[in-house]
């Protein structure tokens, strides 16, 4: 088993995230806003970055299929890496 992500898995995760980091504060700040060309901009913007996050998620879903996580720690009891596991899965089931 791998000792870390790979490097691929890595940016996948921190592009998402930029791109999570990028849309919510976005999508709070044009709610707010009047109908006008701005808004629809804006919009458009908002609609490219989630279409963008949701590729990258199925890119990212991919290369974990093909590509095995780093072992968890030994020294973890086993119900934090119960825990760490299901929630992982989880996430990737969302």
């Amino acid at each position: 088993m791998p000792d870390q992500y790979t490097r691929t898995a890595i940016t996948l995760h921190w592009a998402v995230a930029l791109l999570i980091f990028t849309a919510f504060p976005l999508g709070l700040y044009m709610h707010d806003l009047p109908l006008s060309p701005d808004k629809l901009r804006l919009y458009s913007w908002h609609k490219w970055i989630g279409v963008s996050i949701f590729l990258l998620a199925v890119l990212r879903v991919m290369w974990r299929t093909t590509h095995r996580p780093p072992a968890l720690i030994e020294a973890m009891p086993r119900w934090e890496k119960l825990a760490a596991q299901t929630v992982h899965y989880l996430l990737y089931a969302l």
